[in-house]
């Protein structure tokens, strides 16, 4: 006779199995419809690519327009909308013809995919599979969670990449841009769980994945619609840009983004309010020798860096040769991959120089809260930027002096070469007195430590010690004590560890940062043109969309 329990224990057991393989069929069929929605997606989000790039480009545009804070200049082109809006559209068309066939298909899958997160069937589903509705309703929002948060995540990363990658830093922090994001994703979310289907939620995360690696390849805006030019103040007229040779490198302008918004400090009671035509709008930075102002000309909507030396060392007369020389160094030198100079000028005897304001950061700053650069494409657009930049210093007859990374700006345009203050004529006299050398030290050539003539060979090995720096973190002849540095620089040579950071990203590269770091002047590259000759043979143009599509791969 058979034990009683078998005749219960049975059925029941009949029936686990039974809905165990509903569970896998309907599972199954959850995983298919789940593919197919990815790869339709995929199809007709790759088919519209060009669409989105067009709508990604006209949103680059609007966002620097609305952190820019300057009135459109008068007959200058709006940010085209038409892109932005016929996206949208396109999503949507996509998004109902979506929908619309999973209601044609009658299966689990497509079941569950065609109901909103929040407002899921599952009492139908339930009915219609012969299932347990609470089962039925805890994994549909699991699905629809982990649907909506992917879709939420890719449109998060994608407008990140839209407004950092190749854009000036002022575009992502500025309060209307950021607010407009957070009103986006907040949007995205309330839709996402209340309205748009699972199944329109996954292909959303699908053409955002898409947008997120489509807005990392998007070159920076031609040029912002706020930009209004710095007029030159009627008594002190702007010097005359130094007219180069035919072979000189020009690069293209510069996205224009005004004003570029840069830390400051309000001013002192102390502090004048104008300087020479120019409004004082807050302190950048100050030294022992003078004091840098964000200011802005009268009438002008551009803001500048406004350098000025100090009230109390006016009656200094080599400070004002030191100030008056940086002014007609910086004049004198091109603008490829170096800071323009907008005006200069004397007020009430307070001589000033008003340079253009440069987004972004000095590479040693970079360094300290980044790291090294670990592109090398980025890092060799550093080393041909900054050989351009030397190659029109050099042709005038100039010599830097103090090439290092704090005389480097890492912009959104490009590097940019700084600080000529020391800078003298190659065939001119010293302005620093006998036995004070200028340069920083771990940046020093070996003959700038003795009485022979300094030129600009020790330009290149600055170059060399700085593009090394960028991939290693620090000189190459960085030691615990000013001994161990002029040891290094002289007698034992560069730290092979930090040569090798710069072999392993790029071995060509590290061989011209070899020569150029030979003890004997003669034997390096004489300036930088030669330098630059050693590094590329391309021409100009193919040289400039090198330089900004490998500057485009670094994180600033």
């Amino acid at each position: 006779m058979p034990h009683p329990g078998l005749a219960v224990d049975q059925p029941i057991a009949s029936l686990l199995a039974a809905e165990s393989t509903n569970w896998s069929s309907e599972f199954g069929e959850l995983a298919v419809d789940l593919s197919l929605v990815v790869l339709l997606a995929l199809v007709v989000r790759l088919l519209s690519l060009p669409l989105l790039r067009r709508a990604q480009q006209a949103t680059r545009e609007r966002a620097a327009l609305s952190a820019s804070g300057a009135p459109r200049a008068s007959g200058a082109p709006r940010a085209a909308a038409g892109p932005v809006v016929a996206e949208v559209v396109a999503c949507v068309v996509f998004a109902a013809g979506l929908e619309a066939a999973m209601s044609a298909i009658r299966n689990y899958g497509f079941e569950l995919l065609r109901s909103p997160v929040a407002f899921a069937d599952t009492e139908g589903m339930a009915m219609e599979l012969d299932l347990n509705s609470d089962d039925v309703m805890v994994r549909a929002l699991v699905i629809g969670a982990a649907l909506l948060a992917l879709w939420l995540l890719f449109a998060h990363l994608s407008r990140r990449a839209l407004l950092t990658s190749g854009m000036p830093p002022a575009v992502a922090a500025d309060d209307r841009v950021r607010r407009q994001g957070l009103l986006r994703l907040g949007l995205f979310a309330v839709v996402g769980a209340l309205v748009l289907p699972m199944g329109v939620l996954l292909a959303g995360a699908v053409f955002q994945a898409v947008a997120l690696l489509s807005a990392r390849r998007l070159p920076a805006p031609a040029e912002s619609a706020g930009t209004t030019a710095v007029l030159p103040h009627p008594a002190h007229p702007a010097p005359a840009p130094a007219t180069a040779p035919a072979t000189a490198y020009v690069p293209a302008p510069a996205p224009a983004f005004a004003p570029v918004r840069v830390p400051h400090q309000p001013l002192n009671g102390h502090e004048p309010r104008r300087i020479g035509g120019y409004l004082l709008l807050g302190r950048i930075g100050a030294g022992g020798m003078g004091t840098v102002y964000l200011a802005r000309r009268e009438g002008a909507a551009t803001e500048v860096a406004l350098k000025t030396i100090n009230l109390e060392l006016l009656d200094d007369p080599d400070l004002l040769r030191r100030f008056q020389r940086e002014s007609e160094v910086l004049a004198m030198v091109p603008g490829a991959y170096t800071a323009r100079v907008l005006d200069t000028g004397v007020d009430a005897g307070r001589p000033f120089l008003a340079m253009e304001l440069l987004d972004g950061r000095p590479l040693d700053a970079h360094l300290r809260e980044l790291g090294p650069v670990r592109s090398a494409e980025a890092l060799r657009a550093l080393a041909l930027a900054l050989a351009v930049a030397l190659s029109g210093v050099h042709r005038l007859g100039l010599v830097h002096r103090d090439l290092k990374p704090a005389n480097i700006m890492l912009t959104s345009a490009g590097p940019r070469l700084l600080d000529f203050g020391i800078a003298a004529l190659v065939d001119g006299t010293r302005l620093t007195m006998t036995g004070a050398g200028p340069g920083t030290l771990t940046y020093m050539a070996p003959e700038q430590f003795g009485e022979e003539r300094v030129g600009t060979a020790a330009d290149v090995w600055a170059w060399a010690c700085c593009v090394v720096c960028a991939a290693h973190g620090a000189s190459p002849f960085a030691a615990t004590s000013t001994g161990g540095v002029i040891r290094r620089i002289v007698d034992t040579g560069p730290e092979p560890s930090a040569l090798a950071a710069v072999h392993a990203l790029d071995p060509a590269l590290a061989a011209v940062v070899t020569r150029a770091l030979t003890p004997d002047p003669a034997a390096r590259p004489a300036d930088g043109s030669a330098l630059l000759a050693l590094l590329t043979d391309a021409p100009q143009e193919d040289l400039r969309a090198e330089i900004t599509r490998g500057w485009n791969t670094l994180r600033l």
